[in-house]
C-alpha cells in the first residue's frame, strides 16, 4: 500500500495537470470557446479475475441488474471545450457499492468506493468538431474498499479490514465521427492506458441523435467495452466491462 503522503503528493499532481489541461484550452479566444457536458449511464456487466501468484482465486461474473441491488450511489459525467484545432476534456465516474452475506460462518460486510478520472487534450486536424482527432492526458483509478468480518457464532465484534490503492497512467487514444443522416452520427472511440497499472483498454461505439432548436444537443445511445489489469504485491485483479451506453450530451 502506497504511503498516503506519497498519494496526496500524486493525487496534487494529477490534479494540476488536469488544471493546466483546462486552462491551456481555455487562452484561445474566449468568444470561440465551445463547451459540452455530457451525464451518461453504462449498464456494463463486470468480469473480474482474482489471482494471487499466477492462481486464480475467484473468477466471477457481475451483471448490470446484480449491480443495481448493491449500488448506494453513482455518477459518471463528461465534459469538453474546445476552439480551433484544440480541445480538452475530463470523463469522471463515481461508483459506491455496499455488500453483505455468509460464508464459512463469517457475516461479511463489503463497502467499495471506485473513482475512475480521465484528463486529456485533443487536436483535431481538420479543426474542433470534425470528424478525428488524436489525444493524450492521464487516467486516475482509485479503489477504497473496508470489509467486515463477524462470526456469527460468537458475539465478538465486527473486525474490519480496509484497502486503498490509486493508480496513474499515461492515456492515448483517437476519436472518430462521421454523419450517417441529417440528423445520426456515429462515434467511436479507441484509447489505451499504461503506467502504474497492467494496462487499461477501451473500445466504444454509439449513434448520437441531434435534438434542440439549432440541433446542438445530441441523444447517445451505444455499446463500450473495457479491460484492465491492476496489481498490489502478489495480488492482481483483471476486470473486463461491457454493456450498452446511454446519455445526453448538452453543448453551448
Amino acid at each position: 500500500m502506497q504511503k498516503p503522503s506519497n498519494r496526496r503528493r500524486r493525487g496534487c499532481t494529477f490534479l494540476s495537470l488536469t488544471f493546466l489541461v483546462a486552462a491551456g484550452a481555455s487562452a484561445q479566444d474566449s468568444d470561440a470557446l465551445q463547451w459540452s457536458v455530457t451525464p451518461y449511464l453504462w449498464g456494463s456487466t463486470t468480469e473480474l479475475d482474482l489471482n494471487f501468484r499466477d492462481a486464480t482465486i475467484s473468477p466471477s461474473e457481475i451483471s448490470f441488474k446484480d449491480l443495481l441491488g448493491t449500488l448506494d450511489a453513482a455518477f459518471m459525467v463528461q465534459g469538453e471545450v474546445g476552439s480551433g484545432h484544440w480541445s480538452a476534456f475530463s470523463d469522471l465516474t463515481y461508483l459506491k457499492t455496499s455488500d453483505s452475506g455468509v460464508r464459512d460462518q463469517l457475516n461479511t460486510d463489503i463497502d467499495s468506493t471506485q473513482v475512475f478520472l480521465d484528463a486529456a487534450v485533443a487536436y483535431w486536424p481538420q479543426g474542433f468538431g470534425s470528424s478525428l482527432n488524436v489525444f493524450g492526458g492521464l487516467r486516475h483509478s482509485d479503489f477504497d474498499n473496508e470489509f467486515g468480518f463477524t462470526d456469527i457464532n460468537t458475539d465478538q465484534p465486527k473486525r474490519v479490514r480496509s484497502t486503498d490503492k490509486a493508480y496513474y497512467d499515461v492515456l492515448l487514444g483517437l476519436r472518430y465521427q462521421t454523419p450517417v443522416s441529417e440528423r445520426w452520427q456515429l462515434r467511436t472511440y479507441a484509447d489505451y492506458a499504461f503506467g502504474d497499472s497492467e494496462g487499461i483498454f477501451v473500445l466504444h461505439g454509439s449513434f448520437a441523435y441531434a435534438f434542440g432548436k439549432s440541433r446542438q444537443n445530441h441523444a447517445l445511445i451505444g455499446y463500450q467495452y473495457k479491460e484492465a489489469e491492476f496489481s498490489d504485491g502478489d495480488l492482481t485483479n483483471a476486470f473486463r466491462y461491457y454493456g450498452p451506453v446511454a446519455g445526453v450530451e448538452f453543448s453551448f
